[in-house]
């Protein structure tokens, strides 16, 4: 263990033996480790923010404040007979004395790196030569073509690397384990169960995952609430993230591919992220002629999304921000549409030449309330301009 190590680790136990000093016996290892936790968990958070270890350690002890202090709000927690009851509630009672007394106030948003196009690797096939204007030949032997496509979206994406995602996991109270190219998460109030996914690709050695996998891979019964289109924002239970910057917006990369978490949502069902199965997404317009003006009376910066639907269990997806002007501008395959208010009038079959489309406003509004989102516009039909 090096000098500053060892230094650390002094600081840290001589702040808990002052805090817990004079509490009754049989709680303050209780409330020892408790605390050094928090303090830890604190540190680890602060670390995500550029600082040392040090530093983040130093500064963790500072916002929890003198350990006097400290060691008179833990003893209020634990001299009050009904918190006495049962350990899990003194627990959660002291985490809450902890936060506050550190001047805690909502959970605290970490903002994720974000890159939004994933290495062109070529796809190969046996036979059949692939052709079409989006289509690139990269190599042609022994009757096996190789090829990319070049139609500017298929690549495109908001991608995280692995430890940023671990880190700030961890940072909130969650557990996260990267083991190679496997990502493991369980968030903070699901007990042992997690999701593990896995990377679409690595870049200098580092696991690259996709943003929407890691909400729509991890099945969870936590309230969900989605803001923010450039750099956007989820809050599910205790986790609080942000993606990028707002530098570049990747409001479209993220919220598109969710299309199928918001659907199940509008069918009834979230704790099973993904169950459309077949659904069907598109990232770009298939002509000049796909956007859509949408005249709302929302509050610019609220995220909208249409949907409309194909054959079966398939779905096209688009998102958009609300503009200052109150207006969206969405894409969608078809170029005349009728706005219905339900996921169940959708059909793949134009009436009266038009293809019903569905509005919703998928931001700050918990998931399992997203058909509150639903909205006709003032006007109840658009064309494609």
């Amino acid at each position: 263990m090096t000098t500053r190590a060892l230094s650390d680790q002094r600081a840290l136990t001589t702040y808990l033996r002052r805090a817990t000093w004079g509490l009754p016996e049989g709680r303050r290892q209780e409330l020892w480790d408790e605390l050094e936790e928090h303090i830890l968990t604190r540190a680890e958070h602060l670390q995500f923010t550029d600082l040392s270890p040090s530093q983040a350690l130093a500064q963790a002890l500072r916002e929890l404040g003198p350990p006097a202090r400290l060691t008179l709000g833990m003893a209020k927690v634990y001299t009050m007979p009904k918190l006495l009851i049962a350990a899990g509630a003194a627990a959660l009672a002291l985490s809450a004395a902890l936060y506050a007394m550190a001047g805690g106030g909502e959970t605290p948003m970490l903002t994720l790196p974000v890159v939004t196009q994933s290495p062109v690797k070529p796809s190969c096939v046996r036979g059949t030569k692939p052709s079409g204007d989006n289509i690139t030949i990269v190599s042609e032997n022994n009757g096996i073509t190789c090829y990319t496509f070049n139609d500017g979206t298929s690549y495109l994406g908001a991608y995280l690397n692995g430890n940023d995602i671990v880190k700030a996991i961890r940072a909130q109270g969650g557990r996260a384990t990267l083991k190679g190219n496997r990502l493991d998460v369980s968030l903070p109030g699901t007990g042992s169960g997690g999701g593990e996914i896995g990377a679409n690709f690595t870049r200098n050695g580092q696991p690259y995952f996709d943003a929407f996998r890691l909400i729509d891979g991890v099945g969870t019964p936590l309230p969900i609430r989605f803001a923010g289109f450039a750099a956007p924002q989820v809050q599910i239970g205790a986790i609080n993230l942000r993606f990028g910057t707002g530098e570049q917006s990747v409001g479209r990369l993220f919220y598109n591919p969710l299309y199928s978490l918001f659907i199940s949502s509008l069918k009834g069902v979230v704790a099973q992220p993904g169950i459309t199965g077949g659904g069907y997404f598109m990232d770009s317009p298939r002509s000049p002629n796909s956007r859509h003006r949408v005249a709302t009376t929302l509050a610019p910066g609220e995220v909208v999304m249409l949907i409309t639907k194909r054959a079966g269990e398939r779905y096209m997806a688009d998102t958009a921000e609300v503009g200052a002007d109150r207006s969206a501008v969405l894409q969608s395959e078809a170029s005349k549409v009728r706005f219905v208010s339900s996921l169940g009038q959708l059909g793949p079959y134009p009436g009266g030449g038009r293809i019903n489309a569905l509005l919703v406003r998928v931001t700050n509004i918990p998931l399992d309330q997203l058909k509150t989102g639903i909205f006709l516009p003032a006007r109840p039909t658009s064309d494609a301009r």
